[in-house]
């Protein structure tokens, strides 16, 4: 086993624990008819929980030496078979350093007309210091989705699915180490109710007091606005409900197989809702800037780490050097890198990709608004956007 998955699935149990001596006690003093029952099983499962974290720390930790890279050549066959993308893992390395550096350019453009004393990096750095408190970050990322959701409807970007649902709740202590800021969890493809969950990572309490300043940084007013969209409206919760839809079952799964749509879609929504009005300010949208930059670098880890021999350590200095993440963050994200290739490049890739299906479906039906283009290409499902094109465009 790789160390570095050794090391999340004892920080992943560890904190799993607090499931079976805090939430579930808790709960069951609601129900009384079987809270000793419950009381019981749950003291046998951290008991249990407790001695699986002893045996990784003491039995699998000391031996974990195996390699979590793929290799290049298993890396461009899930490119050709999951993605359906051309690409040799070479010309995808290329690609990350080319967007990478356009990006930083543009940042440094729009960076000039916010202070021409400073630079995108210096500007962004004291942006961070702009942040909720740990007690208001969830309310502050609740009211961002709400009014990404009511800018959706007012400007007619995309149809509303009926009956759709959202609610915000805190990134569950198990699943923190491998999702720093914000993430989507989506209602399962046959539920009645499509409810989704937008989860947020708070400041947990009991870290040290440089890691709560790391993570407050990292949940700045720059960067929140985005994240709501990207996670929300019209981003995954909005994309995956239409997905949800769709007629056939594997028309229904095919988000599992490739994440290419699934990011593309949420990652295009950035940059359209600040074309539209929803991120307005300068700091914002060098906010926005920063994300693609970061988007960029994970094209270049992504096959730096499974093809080209790069470590985590060496990941980690590349996203707070280059990327301007905080280091608890970095670590995070290069931890969940290493478990998912193909995955980090899906963002950037899938967005380019979808930007060109745009481009050939105006060039076919020029008079369709932005919500009849919009509306078709999400009723096509999660489909990878080489398919997508056949069903776009049929007929």
């Amino acid at each position: 086993m790789p160390r570095v998955w050794c090391e999340v699935a004892i920080e992943s149990a560890s904190q799993g624990i607090a499931l079976f001596t805090t939430l579930i006690p808790a709960l069951a003093e609601h129900a009384p008819k079987i809270k000793r029952e419950l009381l019981s099983a749950s003291k046998e499962a951290a008991a249990a929980m407790e001695e699986y974290v002893s045996f990784l720390k003491n039995e699998v930790l000391p031996k974990a030496s195996g390699d979590f890279a793929v290799g290049k050549g298993l890396f461009e066959e899930m490119l050709r078979e999951n993605h359906m993308l051309d690409y040799t893992a070479d010309e995808l390395y290329e690609l990350g350093w080319e967007l990478f550096r356009e990006t930083q350019e543009e940042m440094e453009r729009v960076a000039a007309g916010v202070n021409p004393d400073k630079s995108a990096r210096e500007i962004l750095e004291e942006a961070k210091e702009d942040h909720p408190t740990a007690e208001e970050l969830l309310d502050a990322y609740r009211r961002e989705m709400e009014r990404a959701k009511r800018f959706v409807i007012e400007r007619g970007i995309v149809s509303i699915p009926e009956g759709e649902r959202l609610r915000l709740e805190p990134t569950p202590p198990f699943l923190a180490p491998v999702i720093p800021y914000a993430a989507y969890m989506p209602p399962g493809p046959l539920e009645a109710v499509q409810e989704g969950i937008f989860l947020v990572t708070p400041v947990p309490p009991d870290a040290p007091e440089e890691v709560k300043r790391e993570r407050l940084r990292g949940h700045n007013w720059a960067k929140i606005p985005v994240a709501a969209l990207h996670e929300a409206y019209p981003g995954h919760h909005l994309q995956l409900c239409y997905a949800n839809r769709a007629g056939k079952l594997p028309r229904k799964l095919a988000g599992f197989l490739s994440s290419l749509f699934v990011e593309g879609w949420a990652f295009y929504c950035e940059e359209l809702m600040e074309r539209l009005g929803f991120i307005g300010e300068p700091i914002q949208r060098l906010g926005r800037l920063s994300d693609q930059l970061w988007r960029a670098a994970r094209i270049i880890l992504d096959v730096s780490l499974h093809c080209r021999g790069m470590s985590v350590e060496e990941g980690v200095e590349f996203l707070v050097k280059e990327a301007g993440l905080e280091r608890a963050n970095a670590l995070a994200e290069v931890r969940r890198y290493t478990s998912s290739p193909t995955q980090p490049m899906s963002y950037l890739v899938g967005k380019l990709e979808i930007l060109e299906l745009i481009d050939e479906f105006k060039a076919k039906k020029p008079g369709a608004s932005l919500r009849e283009l919009h509306d078709a290409i999400l009723s096509c499902g999660s489909l990878p956007p080489k398919l997508m094109r056949t069903c776009l465009l049929a007929g």
